[in-house]
C-alpha cells in the first residue's frame, strides 16, 4: 500500500488566478491538497473560485482563519489536517509557486530507494523569477543544512517528532529553525537538483557596488522587523553566543543595504532597530 501524500498550500489574500494555477499543478499528483487560509481580505473571492473551479473535488479540503496567525500557525494546521488523514508526507508551497507536472512522483521514487526514516525533507532547487538559481545546481543531489518551506516534501513523522513549527515566529526564519530542530533530531534534508521550483523571494533587484553584485530582497518592514527579530531570537533559543554576536554583524550589513538601494530607508530602519530589541527580549 502506497503511503498518502498531501500539498499544503497556505494563503494570504492570494492573487486568485495564480492560486488556481497552483491547485491546478499540484491537485492530481496528491491525495490531498490542503488549503489553511490567514485571515484574507479577499476570502469571498477565494471560496467563490474554489467552488466554481473544484467544488467536485473530494481531495480539497480548505480551513479558513479570521485573523492572520503567522505562516508557523498556518503550516501546523496543514500538519494535523494530513495527520487526521493517514497522510505520510506533505509537500509545502507557497500561494505562488507553481510546481512540476512530475514532482511528486520524482521525490517518491527518490524516498523509496533511502532508508525513509532517516530522512526529514526532500527539497529542490529554488529558482527565482529575477534572479535564476537561488539554491542548489541541477546536476547535484546532496544532503544540506537548511531548506525554504516552499517546495519541500515533509515526512509528517518528523514533523510530529518536533511539536511541529515554532509559532513564536509568525514568520522568517520558521522554516530555517524547523531544519535545524531536525537535524539535531538525526533527520536528514536532501536536495534533489534535478526537481526546480520557481519561487520569487521579495522583489530581487541586482545593483553594482565596489566591483560587486549585490541582490537586494527588497522586502517590507513588516517583513524587515521579523527578519532581524528572529535572527536574533533563534540565537537566543539555541544559546549561540556566537551567532548572536555575528547577528549585530549581520544587522550593520542589513542597514547598509537598505540605506544603499532601498525605498522607504527611515521606516525600514526603525523596523531592524525594533527587531532587533524585540528579538533579544523574546
Amino acid at each position: 500500500m502506497k503511503d498518502l501524500t498531501a500539498a499544503g498550500i497556505v494563503l494570504y489574500n492570494p492573487d486568485i488566478n495564480r492560486m488556481k494555477e497552483n491547485i491546478n499543478a499540484i491537485i492530481n499528483q496528491v491525495d490531498y491538497v490542503i488549503l489553511v487560509d490567514n485571515g484574507s481580505k479577499n476570502k469571498s473571492d477565494i471560496e467563490a473560485s474554489i467552488e466554481h473551479s473544484f467544488h467536485n473535488s473530494d481531495k480539497l479540503i480548505i480551513n479558513f482563519s479570521q485573523k492572520n496567525n503567522g505562516i508557523a500557525w498556518a503550516l501546523n494546521q496543514i500538519f494535523k489536517i494530513a495527520e487526521e488523514q493517514s497522510v505520510k508526507w506533505v509537500l509545502t508551497l507557497d500561494q505562488d509557486s507553481v510546481c512540476p507536472s512530475d514532482i511528486i512522483e520524482s521525490y517518491i521514487k527518490y524516498s523509496s530507494s533511502i532508508s525513509k526514516n532517516k530522512i526529514g525533507i526532500l527539497c529542490p532547487t529554488i529558482v527565482d523569477k529575477n534572479a535564476g538559481i537561488l539554491e542548489g545546481d541541477v546536476h547535484k543531489t546532496e544532503e544540506i543544512k537548511r531548506c525554504i518551506t516552499s517546495g519541500s516534501f515533509t515526512s509528517l513523522a518528523a514533523w510530529a517528532q518536533l511539536d511541529g513549527f515554532d509559532e513564536k515566529m509568525f514568520i522568517d526564519g520558521v522554516d530555517f529553525d524547523f531544519c535545524d530542530r531536525l537535524r539535531m533530531n538525526g533527520y536528514k534534508i536532501i536536495r534533489i537538483g534535478s526537481i526546480s521550483l520557481t519561487h520569487e523571494l521579495g522583489k530581487i533587484t541586482t545593483h553594482r557596488f565596489l566591483f560587486k553584485t549585490v541582490k537586494v530582497q527588497n522586502h517590507s518592514a513588516l517583513r524587515k522587523y521579523y527578519i532581524v527579530r528572529n535572527r536574533f531570537y533563534l540565537s537566543r533559543k539555541e544559546k549561540n553566543a556566537f551567532a548572536i554576536l555575528t547577528s549585530f554583524f549581520f544587522v550593520i550589513k542589513f542597514s547598509a543595504t537598505i540605506v544603499l538601494f532601498e525605498k522607504n530607508r527611515r521606516k525600514k530602519l526603525k523596523a531592524v532597530f525594533k527587531g532587533m530589541c524585540d528579538g533579544l527580549k523574546l
